[in-house]
């Protein structure tokens, strides 16, 4: 089997290349991974495991010539390629669109034409939009970024190609992801605040922001995920909410305290009043077999201690 990983330098993509030939199913499966290296995440790419066949196409989403040299061959795609970042999707609206909308359309037919079998596509939490309580997947989307907007284009064209042209497609929606991967960002709430507690800096939170609660995913959780969904038969045309655990802001604040008992917090007035405060239903991924095995204070701890050198030693 050859098994395409896009964006195998990012976050995610860098734990699940590691991951994935572990698995008895994929046992001796070709790795590929398909990256553009905008991010210059290259230390995502050290010391693989040696026993792998591991093979590298430096490429992107938007160029068919790339994804035909990409998709030869291949049986199972993971597509974890393009924009992930919100602030940056409204500086670059135009760009997130092209590369995260149309570079989708583009992998779709390229994989359509190469006779792959299976493509589950990562997705974002982000496209409910600013919505209170817990959503299922039936919720309505209404997407408030680029970035959302530009997922929610993408999870659309992965439907249609299942409809209309019998692809065997499963969707993702992932909450905020967190802890250790050789791939790893530090743009997001938790890994942030387990970096800034580690170096001895204090947490910025806005006043009144303790109770909101949002959906956290630990990354070996969402490595677990993809590979689950890829195992089952009976996941085509489907969505999935995935998360570890949803959680407070309080409750992150408390699991960096538990690992870094010292660490100081600075409260700030809000921007803006209305805070959004959801919470993913995940049941139908659970029903799968999905049993999350991550934590919050499990995660900030894999963080801080790549850290540890910058800990008080008092």
């Amino acid at each position: 089997m050859v098994i395409l990983v896009t964006g195998g330098s990012g976050y995610i993509g860098s734990l699940l290349i590691r991951k994935l030939p572990l698995e008895k199913e994929f046992e001796g499966s070709v790795i590929r991974i398909f990256d553009n290296m905008a991010g210059d995440k290259y230390f995502s790419l050290f010391d693989l495991p040696e026993h792998v066949k591991y093979e590298f196409v430096l490429g992107d989403l938007t160029k068919p010539e790339d994804l035909k040299r990409a998709l030869v061959d291949v049986d199972l795609v993971f597509d974890l390629a393009g924009i992930t970042s919100v602030p940056l999707s409204f500086k670059m609206s135009e760009e997130t669109k092209r590369i995260n909308v149309e570079g989708a359309r583009d992998l779709l037919e390229t994989a359509i034409s190469s006779g792959v079998e299976k493509i589950i596509y990562s997705s974002s939490a982000a496209v409910y939009g600013d919505v209170n309580g817990f959503v299922d997947e039936s919720h309505p989307c209404k997407p408030s970024s680029p970035y959302a907007e530009s997922k929610l284009l993408a999870e659309q064209l992965y439907l249609e190609a299942h409809r209309e042209r019998g692809l065997n497609v499963a969707i993702l929606r992932l909450g905020t992801v967190y802890g250790f991967a050789p791939g790893i960002r530090f743009d997001t709430v938790v890994n942030r605040f387990a970096f800034l507690a580690a170096i001895n800096s204090p947490l910025t939170v806005w006043r009144g922001a303790e109770s909101s609660m949002r959906p956290y995913l630990y990354v070996g959780d969402a490595v677990k995920a993809f590979i689950l969904v890829a195992r089952r038969g009976d996941t085509s045309g489907s969505i999935f909410n995935v998360v570890t655990e949803n959680a407070t802001l309080g409750e992150v604040l408390s699991a960096v305290k538990e690992v870094v008992p010292n660490c100081s917090i600075q409260y700030v007035e809000p921007p803006y009043r209305q805070q959004v405060s959801y919470g993913l239903n995940y049941s139908k991924i659970k029903s799968l077999g999905y049993e999350p095995q991550g934590s919050l204070t499990q995660g900030v701890k894999e963080v801080v201690q790549k850290f540890r050198a910058f800990l008080s030693k008092k």
